[in-house]
């Protein structure tokens, strides 16, 4: 067992000594970020590293992060953000001195595209709307909650994960061609048939992993998302096959951010003791208008190929996530 840990894992459960450490200096911070709507937490820990983080996003903008040192932490930012930010800032942020930054961060054009600009909302806003969502503002009747974001298979070295992605690649690449055999109509020249981190991961109250894969502002990346969802969805069967830990690492991660409130478990609802063994998949819309007939047809042929239970999802303005009219299982029947 300690062998195949060492080939593949997946253990995102931070030091609780760092963590301990960030809330003690900074006692301000989660309640900041809950309370600030553009705000969102990635959080994380590489067994391999030896390295925890915990991070502040607007966007896919990595705006704070502690990253967990020997005796104590490091506070850091994306290149573009540290540049902007109040003199002093990243030696001891204040709740005053980041309403600053954020009111920087809103006026600097270069950054727009981490989240909103005058042409529209960003991926990274449906980002922040949904993850937001799912996390610390669940409901009751939610069957789900988010547990995880840009989430990443870890590879003892990048020989073994070439290796271990062999028998995926080959999958995938062969369903591909079948792909194009079949369809009618006219495919991109080149199709990826191996992908890099999984947007969301999502667990239901009964153990069940549900894959999530967001899409915003490109109609051909969403009709062909089915193929990029299908190299995750076979990535974590082979994980929860070899790594009989992969269950308790996210049970304990999961329970850590509840204890931070980083996720909320609404009253009535208990987390699970283990994983089911049941894996869901899905690809979220943030909006559906630029999806014209031919990408929607697209879409449905590509998932029957792919993926045939894959949901399709839109979200409502709080980030609740509804079926998708347009790529709905009855409109492509």
């Amino acid at each position: 067992m300690k062998e195949l840990y060492f080939t593949t894992y997946y253990n995102r459960k931070m030091d609780d000594s760092f963590i301990s450490t960030v809330i003690s200096d900074f006692p301000w911070l989660i309640n900041f970020v809950k309370k600030t709507p553009e705000l969102d937490f990635q959080t994380g820990h590489d067994p391999k590293q030896k390295r925890s983080w915990f991070s502040v996003y607007r966007g896919t903008g990595r705006v704070l992060t502690f990253k967990s040192r020997r005796n104590g932490y490091k506070l850091d930012a994306a290149d573009a953000y540290k540049i902007i930010a109040p003199n002093g800032f990243f030696e001891h942020p204040t709740e005053d001195s980041f309403v600053e930054y954020l009111s920087r961060i809103r006026k600097a054009p270069n950054l727009k595209r981490y989240y909103e600009s005058d042409k529209g909302k960003k991926e990274g806003f449906y980002q922040n709307l949904i993850g937001r969502r799912y996390t610390f503002n669940t409901k009751i009747e939610d069957g789900f909650i988010i547990i995880d974001k840009e989430m990443v298979v870890g590879f003892k070295d990048e020989d073994t994960k070439i290796a271990w992605n062999e028998d995926i690649k080959a999958h995938q690449e062969a369903l591909i061609r079948k792909l194009r055999d079949k369809y009618n109509g006219t495919l991109p020249q080149d199709i990826p048939s191996m992908y890099g981190e999984f947007d969301f991961l999502a667990m239901t109250w009964d153990g069940d992993i549900i894959i999530m894969e967001l899409k915003q502002n490109d109609p051909q990346k969403t009709s062909l998302s089915p193929i990029q969802v299908k190299f995750y969805n076979d990535q974590f069967c082979k994980l929860l096959k070899e790594n009989n830990d992969i269950s308790a690492n996210i049970i304990d991660m999961v329970n850590q951010k509840v204890n931070l409130g980083i996720i909320i478990k609404p009253e009535g609802r208990s987390l699970p003791q283990k994983l089911s063994g049941k894996i869901h998949t899905c690809v979220i819309v943030g909006e559906e208008e630029d999806l014209s007939p031919t990408m929607c047809n697209r879409f449905c042929f590509v998932r029957k190929q792919f993926l045939p239970d894959m949901k399709a999802y839109t979200c409502e303005s709080d980030g609740t996530l509804i079926e998708s009219k347009k790529l709905s299982e009855k409109k492509c029947l």
